[in-house]
């Protein structure tokens, strides 16, 4: 094999054409500001290169289903040999989806309890698959899998007795059309609508709030007191249906917590919980079912389920009929692998997580060490690895420490890429690419190829970089705070009754080893915000959450003092901000929308009777039918990943030939979505009055995405800044509001970082206040306030290590934080 991997012509995106050697066996950082074109060179050219060669390679038949497989754009590559690609999750983990499940290790247990489980005497042996939640054989009858049973919550939804249904005695109903619509249809069935509800008779009003009847009534004018401009039939639902319904079929999370709020939710009397069948759960290895082995952590289960299998098999009174030879290697292997996967995970220091976890509860951190480990542990050499950001959601203690691993994979004969903005790591690699100078349409060039060390000897803006020279003295000297939050009783995942406070009007950075519990006092806090009577604001939503201790859950001890100040609160975590390709960036703020109509304005589309729609990839009118408006054609297979490829009808152009006939400033609505955020707004700000629009979008340091970029693919960092920049545009200077952000530098480069630094202390400035968690040790340098958890992961976090200015807390050396704090700043 070539020593090497060569590449010729590399112009995907927006790479300038040029041409780089990558050394086989080594750890190779790519490195550069935000759209600079560091995923356009390692995924979309060099993992999409070898991708396709592997795809060339399966069966005539399979080739034909996937239809062909466009090549980067590049010149050719050489050298390259079969590789894996590790990107962030952009998307949020499925609702049932586990610690288990993305460990594997829920598969192992499964068939484990399945062959070597101690079985009632009047029960057959089960399949593996009855073990699960997530199969038909497997899923508890009594609660759908979804181990509570909610039911509608009596006195909550009736709150006021002596008010009439008129008066909306009945809370549970909704607001607006809807709920007049219930009323009307119970006049209409001649319930007297005015008398007091407890003056009802009884039945009457179990009827209205509970029965699984669902009429449908005609309502005529003359029927009901309330005025109704002509007839119409209806059909009635009760109020508990109605709650039910809606639990179901919302997709607003304040509309969810609202309806939870009226229903009660009791644990399934026969899963307990578990969501497990109770057939399945009758099985038990060690005297443990499934489901109590699943609420320990991983490390722990491995050794116990290994020493109940092989006491039972030495010492057990069935070991002749239950051991043969065949099981005896079946429980070898399969405990094993248990074995093996366990310790991969634990060495990546998440071996405290229990499978039964849910994984949209876990840190990026956590979930991006998960996923690390199903690659630690596959054994193979001779592959290309390419690792897309390894320092997301992590301290810089917990990358330090994953290095070792990734060393490991070099080590064992594999080529490893990554793509990083850490610099510590990149200093760390054996070789550096550094793309650049800026984003976007500014970016795609080589600006150096070749070992760290020749770069950190140089005295260019890599070697700059590289060394990653920050302001030596960062300390903020930020005056003395006089209003204070306090929040105490947190309890959320391992929050030990955990008692915190933030200083009102100032900037306060959470900080710890990933799985401290951040993530879990950031939700707590923003919660009882809601509860103190602040509107919820996600960039899209706002509703009014009302106080009370309805739903409050794990915060039903919680207490807190000076939240009351804020009118609203700005929560973001995580989670991606579309599940659709067909929503994208420039559809976010309302910037897509009036560039369409600058479109139907010209007189080409006058001529033709184009509308705005016509410019628009989500209606049928001028998009490309074969794609339906998303430039590509996807093909999932069962037994392969899915493949997508450009659309061959409209080259991934997403529209009509005859909608690309028209133009603005020689640009078809296609070259549009193509333009990155900066390069838009040189051409549409001051034409179409969105100077504040782009200008937010540059602030927040997203001037280097595409306007036409699906916001599903976008990090979980730069989705809390576009949803930033949508409040932003959106912030009232009457309002008092409290932002509440998880790790949104996430992805940035250490200079897009500092811009970010710049708009939090505006935004503080002008009088607001920010409580974020972040591991970027110059943010939290920074801050006002610093909170340093811990002391480590799991069961050991969950507490509050060192708290005070960052200088302070740096000085005092007590934590992670405090260390490295100090070696990278100096004591103040």
């Amino acid at each position: 094999m070539s020593e090497q991997i060569g590449i010729v012509g590399a112009r995907e995106h927006n790479l300038s054409d040029f041409s780089v050697s990558l050394p086989h066996r080594q750890l190779i950082g790519i490195c550069g500001v935000s759209g600079s074109g560091k995923s356009s060179l390692a995924f979309d050219t060099i993992y999409a290169e070898a991708q396709r060669r592997y795809l060339e390679s399966v069966s005539p038949f399979t080739r034909h289903l996937l239809g062909a497989v466009p090549p980067p754009q590049v010149d050719r590559i050489t050298g390259l040999p079969a590789a894996i690609a590790v990107k962030q999750l952009v998307t949020t983990p499925p609702e049932n989806s586990s610690v288990g499940t993305l460990s594997q290790v829920s598969d192992l247990l499964r068939v484990l309890f399945s062959r070597f489980g101690d079985y009632p005497a009047d029960q057959g042996r089960l399949l593996a698959s009855a073990f699960s939640p997530n199969t038909v054989e497997g899923a508890c009858p009594t609660c759908a899998a979804k181990g509570s049973i909610h039911d509608i919550d009596l006195e909550a939804a009736v709150p006021d007795r002596s008010l009439t249904i008129r008066e909306g005695a009945i809370a549970a109903w909704p607001g607006g059309w809807l709920g007049r619509n219930f009323k009307h249809l119970v006049e209409a069935m001649g319930i007297d609508v005015d008398l007091p509800w407890f003056r009802l008779p009884a039945d009457t009003r179990s009827w209205v709030l509970t029965t699984e009847d669902t009429p449908s009534v005609t309502v005529r004018p003359a029927d009901v007191a309330d005025h109704v401009a002509r007839e119409y039939t209806g059909k009635f639902r009760s109020a508990r249906r109605y709650l039910l319904d809606t639990m179901v079929t919302t997709g607003s999370a304040s509309v969810r917590e609202r309806t939870e709020s009226f229903l009660s939710n009791d644990l399934c009397p026969d899963c307990r919980g578990s969501r497990i069948n109770p057939a399945a759960l009758s099985v038990t290895i060690g005297g443990s079912n499934i489901a109590e082995v699943a609420t320990r952590s991983l490390t722990d289960l491995a050794v116990t389920i290994n020493a109940a299998i092989t006491a039972d098999h030495e010492h057990g009174p069935s070991t002749s009929k239950r051991f043969s030879a065949a099981t005896d290697e079946a429980a070898h292997v399969l405990l094993d692998e248990l074995d093996k996967r366990t310790d991969v995970i634990e060495r990546l220091g998440v071996g405290y997580l229990p499978p039964h976890r849910s994984a949209a509860t876990l840190s990026p951190g956590e979930l991006q060490r998960l996923r690390l480990a199903a690659h630690l542990h596959s054994g193979l050499h001779g592959m290309v690895y390419v690792f897309d950001e390894l320092s997301t959601g992590l301290h810089p203690k917990d990358t330090g420490h994953l290095f070792t691993h990734i060393e490991a994979l070099r080590d064992a004969g594999n080529t490893v890429i990554l793509v990083e903005h850490d610099m510590e790591l990149v200093r760390r690699c054996d070789w550096v690419i550094e793309l650049g100078p800026g984003g976007g349409a500014r970016g795609g060039q080589l600006m150096f190829s070749g070992p760290v060390a020749e770069a950190l000897e140089g005295e260019g803006s890599t070697a700059v970089r590289l060394r990653n020279e920050a302001p030596s003295r960062p300390w903020r000297h930020s005056e003395g705070f006089e209003a204070w939050a306090r929040c105490a009783g947190l309890s959320a995942n391992n929050l030990g009754d955990l008692a915190l406070a933030f200083p009102i009007g100032g900037l306060t950075t959470l900080t710890g080893v990933s799985g401290a519990g951040k993530s879990s006092a950031l939700r707590s806090v923003a919660a009882l915000a809601r509860y103190a009577g602040a509107s919820g604001f996600d960039g899209h939503e706002e509703a009014q959450i009302v106080a009370g201790e309805a739903g409050r859950g794990e915060l039903a001890a919680a207490s807190a003092t000076g939240l009351e100040v804020f009118t609203r609160v700005v929560s973001f975590d995580q989670s991606t901000i579309g599940r659709s390709s067909r929503s994208v960036i420039g559809t976010y703020l309302g910037i897509f929308d009036k560039i369409r109509s600058l479109f139907a304005k010209t007189e080409l589309a006058r001529d033709r009777g184009f509308t705005a729609s016509q410019f628009s990839f989500n209606t049928a009118r001028g998009r490309c039918p074969r794609c339906e408006g998303l430039g590509i054609i996807t093909i999932d297979l069962v037994h392969l990943p899915a493949s997508s490829g450009t659309c061959p009808e409209c080259e991934g152009r997403r529209f009509t030939a005859e909608t690309l006939e028209v133009t603005v400033n020689g640009l078809t609505i296609a070259d549009v979505l193509d333009l990155s955020i900066d390069a838009a707004a040189s051409v549409f700000a001051e034409r179409l009055g969105l100077v504040a629009h782009f200008e937010v979008l540059q602030r927040v340091g997203l001037g280097g995405l595409l306007l036409g970029q699906s916001s599903a693919t976008l990090s979980g960092g730069e989705a809390q800044r576009l949803r930033l920049a949508a409040v932003m545009r959106a912030r009232k200077r009457r309002e008092r509001s409290l932002f509440i952000l998880d790790e949104p530098a996430n992805g940035l480069h250490p200079s897009d970082a500092r811009v970010l630094g710049r708009l939090f202390r505006q935004i503080v400035d002008e009088g607001d206040t920010i409580l974020i968690a972040d591991h970027n040790m110059e943010l939290a340098a920074g801050s006002d306030w610093l909170i340093d958890m811990g002391p480590g992961p799991g069961p050991d976090g969950g507490r509050i290590v060192a708290e005070g200015r960052p200088r302070e807390v740096a000085a005092a050396g007590v934590g992670a934080t405090a260390e490295v704090l100090s070696a990278r700043f100096g004591r103040p």
